[in-house]
């Protein structure tokens, strides 16, 4: 998978910035996006862990602190995802060994999830930054420069000296003028080295950003951590803020396509049909997709129009299961027939559909597989592009998380949660399971016959797609995830020995 400049710190930078603060952004990735570091783990016991299974994309972390100001008074490490933890926690205690003196402060979805429990971890950091950061990181900005008590800042956790507790103060109310806050500081970024190194997010070959057009999610999956994180109140910016903001972008950047990064980036039909007819109207030479789970509901016939009018190429649907029983257990509030009748609608206009699916719930049964894999063929009857299949893994946060927890499936005082969600491979035996029903085996056979299924159907059903496929593999002009994915293989397998083999035979010869 291919990195993505980090929309998050993005906004946290902008926000101090526009506070007035001097900031530093280290974009490790975007600093080296094609070096690979391999790590040792150091901390807490690892049952399930082979050496060298794990490594860090980006600059190493010596390479990281050689780059940090030394008269820094705060450093922020952002993390998102908890398969970034290992990493973050060896570079919070390289931090604190080398500036002694400065403040750390963490954040991001997995940080806000279970703060206390990172802390006790990583004993070098001074605060955790619960929920959006942005009003957050500021007012503790402003009260350490001005000696106040830290505890009356809400919405974090933190230690009042070193060694102690973690103290969490009230939950911060959620921004509701999300129109008001500050743009993120791309100028901070070193964007150029995403498009020369060719490492962008998505398919398209036009340089690319992340964007939000909404924040939060008015659903409550259980399987997924947003409640936590953004509360369920939904806010939306307005379609002509949005416009103005890609607009911009493109002005300045050269940025031609955008992907959105929206939790649920369409609920209501007039803001969509709207926010399209914003960019057809100003002319916008721009491509754009919407990568989130998305509400079939509000994207009929009329919706796909303006949305492929305006340049929405991929969209993303997220049914999770085909199993009606899966769906009412994990509360993904989806009618698997309404979103077939959507897929049909954006098929019809040209647009690239992927889905993503779940395998591996944890009431997850036979016949409930066998109900995902007859929809899979549904979705290739009606025009679905592509396949994503995930295994389950708990997301701290989420109310199977803390579930799983209380049944004793989950030990923190073990990194195995953390390594179930590195290198998982929807080709490769399952290494963690939180299903007692189905075997490591048949979920292995499970999956490798749901990829079969799908896209045997698929070439069936319009064979044209094969011949796109082998074309475009052979020839690098990739236009799907799926044929970036195979022309690796074929480079990585095929191409790069061959010039190896070459190159060592023209030596012998010399």
């Amino acid at each position: 998978m291919n990195p993505s400049p980090p929309l998050g710190l993005a906004f946290i930078a902008g926000a101090l910035h526009g506070d007035g603060h001097t900031v530093k952004v280290i974009d490790a990735i975007g600093e080296s996006p094609r070096q690979m570091n391999p790590i040792e783990f150091s901390g807490n016991t690892i049952t399930r862990f082979v050496p060298g299974d794990y490594s860090t994309n980006g600059l190493s972390t010596s390479e990281i602190l050689e780059l940090v100001p030394q008269k820094v008074e705060m450093i922020g490490v952002s993390c998102m995802f908890s398969n970034n933890w290992l990493a973050d926690r060896q570079l919070i205690a390289a931090l604190r060994k080398r500036f002694p003196e400065a403040f750390i402060v963490a954040g991001g979805e997995s940080i806000s999830a279970i703060p206390e429990h990172w802390m006790q971890q990583a004993p070098q950091l001074d605060l955790c930054v619960v929920g959006e950061g942005e009003e957050t990181i500021c007012e503790v900005v402003r009260h350490l420069e001005q000696g106040l008590p830290i505890h009356d800042v809400q919405g974090i956790v933190f230690r009042s000296h070193e060694g102690a507790e973690p103290i969490r103060t009230p939950r911060r109310n959620r921004v509701k003028a999300i129109d008001t806050l500050p743009n993120p500081a791309w100028q901070l970024f070193p964007l150029n080295n995403y498009e020369v190194f060719k490492v962008q997010w998505g398919i398209t070959s036009r340089k690319s950003l992340p964007v939000l057009a909404t924040r939060g999610c008015p659903y409550s999956c259980t399987f997924c951590s947003s409640p936590l994180m953004w509360t369920t109140r939904y806010y939306m910016r307005t379609p002509q803020h949005v416009a103005d903001e890609l607009e911009r972008l493109n002005r300045d950047y050269g940025i031609g396509n955008f992907d959105f990064y929206d939790l649920t980036a369409i609920i209501k039909k007039e803001w969509i049909v709207e926010f399209a007819k914003e960019i057809i109207n100003r002319k916008l030479d721009i491509n754009w997709q919407i990568p989130a789970g998305t509400r079939s509901e509000a994207i009929d016939g009329e919706v796909a129009y303006y949305l492929r009018r305006s340049g929405c190429t991929d969209i993303t649907y997220a049914p999770e299961s085909g199993s009606t029983r899966m769906l009412k257990l994990v509360k993904k509030k989806v009618d698997l027939n309404n979103m077939l009748a959507s897929m049909t609608q954006s098929h019809r206009e040209g647009m690239h559909i992927y889905i993503n699916m779940i395998l591996g719930l944890p009431d997850e049964t036979h016949r409930d597989v066998r109900q995902t894999l007859w929809f899979l063929v549904k979705c290739s009857w009606v025009g679905v592009n592509e396949l994503g299949i995930a295994m389950f893994h708990p997301y701290p946060g989420s109310a199977l998380f803390d579930r799983l927890r209380e049944e004793g499936s989950i030990d923190l005082s073990k990194d195995d949660l953390v390594l179930s969600t590195i290198r998982i491979s929807p080709f490769g035996r399952p290494r963690y399971l939180y299903n007692k029903q189905i075997g490591p085996g048949a979920y292995h056979l499970y999956i490798l016959g749901a990829m079969c299924l799908f896209y045997s159907t698929n070439y069936l059903f319009r064979p044209i797609r094969l011949y796109r496929m082998l074309r475009n593999v052979i020839t690098g002009r990739h236009a799907t995830r799926t044929e970036r994915a195979l022309r690796l293989v074929i480079e990585r397998s095929v191409v790069k020995p061959w010039e190896e083999a070459t190159q060592f035979s023209k030596a012998a010869s010399w």
